[in-house]
């Protein structure tokens, strides 16, 4: 019980202590929140810019399950990011739960705790940074989870049960909707996994929750192409949100494939012990009975979401679901080592005696080094991310900005949480853009700037170049001749056009 609420306290620090500055507001937490802001405040369900409301930015992030808290919240308590990540904390903190869950099927309760631990201090995948700031990894995964969760409970195995399961699944896609690209899938291959070796379940346990969570997905994709899309062309919807949406997704070239290894082959991601987890739960899952069904369906999960990793861009945020995965079967593979290091617990203190040490002694020395470089090092750097104050530079922009500029002067910037700290008139670069900026920073392709130039049609009053515009290089030099620089806060510099 000391060490259960010794986790508890940890885990509730690191999520909530420092909320507002940690981490510091970003581009993407900013376009998310435009649409709950709009929400809340006009009752329209888009993300929007000086020219109006645009129709994809509610889909290409994060979906309505974490758009419509936080727009309740905003209504209720007025617009603020911190308010924002609370959403978000509460997700995540509830994913912790059901990883505990989860592992407790398979393992005693000191190793389900571990799990929890080593999910919330991996360095790599950066769970306590994308589980403070408005993404869909936590939410998504939380959905994801849940419904595992029912699904290997024996309630699970009912048609109610089934439908609930398929929901739940359905919401973890529409969440974060990369993830229907390893989930439906994997629901498909466990059917076939079933038929043809487990033999245990029948069609009803897959297909039900198959159909269920395909048409949540394929209903919400509609209501943003169609009824979002404000009746545009539909092929041309489709076109933007899939290159905004998957544009990251699925490449092969040989920095993504770098990028890919060192992340799960790293000692950052559980020790440099992913892979071997991986290869333990596809022999774990091979037994044909139920327990060994349940472990070939997580298995199953876990082998599509890292094969869909594998042919990405290698960011960490794409890892996130074989990361959290992982650590199943990550667990049950530390538990039978530390079988084999207690079968001869009279032989170990001898061989300390005598200085020969023995395979069980081994084995205990391997797995508190281990311990050490994947929980002690981790919990000292997690506190001092979330206890160091952090940068409030675009606290103090924005309000510069209520104080000095005028908020009918249009201001050009790609700095999208300027949007949520600030009602001023602000337009941004077309969602479109966001796929070029890939093209070039990760994929050698032309500088976002050749697509785009904020001077046409008309040429704004302001333009702010923060540190996403400075990072994709949309605002060069060469364009802000006719501009001085009035402002300096940090990394952001506040342009005027000369008279």
């Amino acid at each position: 019980m000391v060490a259960t609420g010794l986790v508890v306290v940890v885990a509730l620090f690191l999520h909530f202590y420092n909320l507002q500055n940690y981490p510091i507001p970003w581009y993407d937490e900013g376009s998310h929140l435009h649409v709950a802001k709009n929400m809340a405040l006009h009752g329209v369900y888009a993300d929007s810019s000086s020219e109006g409301y645009r129709p994809f930015g509610p889909a290409v992030g994060v979906g309505p399950t974490v758009m419509l808290p936080i727009a309740a919240l905003f209504s209720v308590f007025g617009v603020s990011i911190s308010l924002a990540r609370l959403v978000i904390v509460a997700y995540s903190l509830l994913t912790l739960l059901l990883v505990y869950i989860i592992a407790m099927r398979f393992v005693r309760w000191p190793f389900a705790l571990l799990a929890v631990v080593l999910v919330l201090l991996i360095p790599n995948i950066r769970y306590l940074y994308y589980s403070r700031t408005v993404v869909g990894e936590a939410p998504g995964m939380f959905f994801f989870l849940a419904g595992l969760a029912l699904w290997l409970h024996p309630r699970g195995r009912t048609v109610l049960g089934l439908v609930c399961v398929g929901t739940l699944i359905g919401l973890a896609a529409i969440t974060k909707n990369q993830y229907a690209f390893f989930m439906l899938p994997a629901l498909l291959l466990n059917w076939m996994a079933d038929i043809f070796w487990y033999k245990q379940r029948g069609w009803r346990y897959f297909v039900i929750p198959g159909v269920i969570s395909g048409l949540i997905f394929a209903g919400w994709l509609y209501i943003v192409i169609i009824k979002l899309g404000e009746g545009g062309d539909f092929a041309e919807n489709l076109r933007t949100l899939q290159t905004a949406g998957t544009g990251a997704l699925i490449v092969i070239d040989k920095y993504s494939i770098q990028r890919v290894a060192k992340l799960l082959a790293g000692e950052g991601t559980y020790g440099a012990l992913f892979i071997p987890a991986v290869l333990y739960s596809v022999i774990v899952s091979l037994r044909r009975s139920k327990v060994g069904q349940d472990r070939g369906i997580i298995t199953m999960f876990l082998l599509v979401s890292t094969l869909l990793f594998s042919i990405s861009l290698g960011w960490d945020r794409y890892a996130f679901g074989p990361v959290v995965l992982v650590v199943i079967f990550l667990v049950m593979l530390i538990r039978d080592l530390a079988n084999i290091a207690a079968v001869d617990n009279i032989g170990i203190v001898q061989s300390v005696r005598q200085a020969n040490p023995s395979p069980a002694l081994l084995m205990i020395l391997l797995l508190i080094g281990w311990l050490i470089v994947t929980v002690g090092f981790p919990v000292y750097n997690r506190f001092n991310d979330v206890t160091n104050q952090g940068l409030d530079d675009v606290y103090v922009l924005a309000d510069w900005i209520k104080t000095n500029i005028p908020n009918d002067a249009l201001i050009e910037t790609w700095e999208q949480e300027i949007g949520i700290l600030t009602d001023n008139t602000i337009h941004y670069p077309p969602q479109i853009m966001l796929a070029h900026s890939v093209e070039a920073q990760w994929q050698g392709g032309e500088s976002v700037s050749e697509y785009y130039d904020f001077r046409e049609p008309s040429p704004p009053e302001y333009v702010i170049r923060g540190p996403f515009g400075a990072f994709t290089g949309l605002y060069p030099d060469d364009r802000l001749t006719d501009y001085e620089i009035i402002q300096v806060i940090g990394p952001y510099q506040v342009f005027q056009r000369r008279s």
